[in-house]
């Protein structure tokens, strides 16, 4: 028979249904990514003129979103944030996603790990009204989403504030990698119930959002009243080569200093043309960047020699994986798709094709024999690689939408069989298929004007001599 005293009030059992790891500062996520000093320092001021209400233009959001390609930074700017917040005393309450852990790689225990950290922090009012909530209903953890943001959060909250409770800061919430959460579905769920509880504006809750633009997310996004929302893409208007220069002289800075074979590293070192390439393949995207620097600095190799295995001039030993973590990334988001087949012979494509094609959507639709339509559709779910951008042409003054990788780095990975394994493009008989598919559309593809740039017909010549070498056709 059960002792009464030993009976679990409300509040201990919502601990039994807490995510410790996705804590900001838990120590299963003992140094996690964070800017680096002096970098995202425009993208770190305007977050925190949102959340203190010092930007008119963002005054009236109580979401931002915060999204980029992948390995763009988010989760280091949303760490960053946690912690400037943690220091300034804000009352905060944090989530970070992650696809390999069971805790932090769906939505089962969100709601829940947020209560918690609010109910820490909050006056004793807000604790109580939770451990009411667990004491009515034992199986709130098995409700929906909308009906545990509802118990566990808002309504406390709203009781706080009946007892008299103010506060002069918004009480934030983070939420990081929301595209690590397993189901795209709850994804956009997460998204409709954070507006869902803020939408009576009725309690201090602002909340940040950090996520790849996935087509869910975005899509729940898109259908949200503008002034509700604020939104940060993390794009080339934020001086992001800018700063992963600054991160790599720094870090190279570093080893020169501190590393065991510091004494055998030249003066000069790495040279200026090497920090560009460095540089100019990260396009942006601190997570090559960082890869390059965890790699070259290992105590247990030559920095010179490492950095040479990194930009192709040695050969890397066997068994030594340079990007391991940055191709565990783009296998992740490619082994995602439908169609994976389809999508790698459109990169192929835009990796491939010699000058004189174009890599326009509608010359690559027409080219590959695809209905007008699938290309954009199928990138979409690429989008945190590959983007689908509209330009006007000059000539006529037409909109032409072209393919553009996001990641310089992506055609490395994938013409590098060593690395892609079975996503590996094969140039040769790409090349081959090519010419193949160019002489049987020959009379079919649509003709453009002669004196566009998009013109299909004008490298017959390379695709013949393609042919002829490495593949007769019949």
């Amino acid at each position: 028979m059960l002792m009464q005293g030993s009976t679990k009030g409300g509040f201990e059992r919502l601990q039994e249904h807490v995510a410790h790891g996705a804590f900001h500062d838990s120590g299963e996520r003992f140094d996690p990514p964070k800017c680096h000093n002096n970098t995202r320092v425009t993208i770190i001021k305007r977050i925190m003129d949102w959340i203190s209400g010092l930007n008119e233009d963002t005054r009236e959001a109580l979401i931002m979103w915060l999204y980029g390609a992948a390995g763009a930074g988010k989760s280091a700017i949303a760490q960053t944030i946690a912690e400037i917040l943690d220091g300034q005393h804000f009352v905060l309450a944090s989530f970070f996603f992650w696809r390999n852990d069971p805790q932090r790689g769906t939505a089962k225990l969100l709601v829940t790990t947020l209560a918690y950290q609010l109910a820490v922090k909050l006056p004793p009012v807000f604790r109580e009204r939770l451990g009411l909530a667990f004491e009515k209903d034992p199986l709130i953890t098995t409700r929906s989403l909308e009906a545990q943001f509802k118990a566990l959060i808002r309504e406390p909250l709203v009781e706080l504030l009946h007892s008299g409770f103010s506060t002069n800061n918004h009480l934030v919430i983070v939420l990081d990698g929301l595209d690590e959460c397993e189901d795209p579905k709850v994804q956009a769920r997460i998204v409709d119930v954070s507006f869902g509880l803020l939408r009576g504006r009725d309690i201090p809750l602002k909340i940040l959002i950090a996520s790849r633009p996935e087509i869910d997310i975005s899509s729940s996004f898109d259908r949200k009243p503008f002034s509700t929302l604020a939104r940060i893409a993390l794009d080339d208007g934020y001086q992001s080569e800018q700063d992963i220069r600054y991160f790599l002289t720094d870090k190279f800075n570093e080893i020169k200093t501190l590393h065991r074979l510091r004494s055998y590293i030249p003066i000069g070192w790495p040279a200026e043309d090497s920090l560009d390439t460095l540089v100019q393949k990260s396009s942006g995207q601190f997570i090559y960047a960082s890869t390059v620097v965890k790699y070259v600095a290992s105590p247990r190799h030559r920095p010179t020699h490492r950095l040479e295995v990194v930009l192709g001039i040695q050969l890397p030993k066997a068994g030594d994986s340079p990007f391991a973590e940055l191709d565990a990334l783009y296998r992740h988001i490619l082994m995602g798709v439908e169609d994976v087949d389809l999508i790698l012979k459109i990169i192929g494509f835009v990796v491939l094709h010699p000058p004189g094609f174009s890599n326009s959507v509608t010359f690559i639709e027409a080219f590959l024999s695809l209905t007008p339509g699938d290309v954009p559709l199928l990138m979409q779910s690429l989008s945190s690689l590959i983007s689908v951008e509209n330009h006007p042409f000059d000539l006529d003054r037409a909109e032409v939408f072209t393919v553009r990788l996001l990641h310089a780095s992506l055609k490395d990975y994938l013409l590098d069989q060593s690395r892609s394994k079975d996503l590996f493009l094969d140039h040769l008989k790409i090349h081959t298929q090519y010419a193949e598919l160019y002489l049987a559309h020959m009379t079919e593809l649509p003709l453009l004007e002669s004196n566009s740039p998009l013109h299909p017909f004008t490298g017959f010549n390379f695709y013949v001599l393609i042919a002829t070498k490495l593949d007769p056709l019949p």
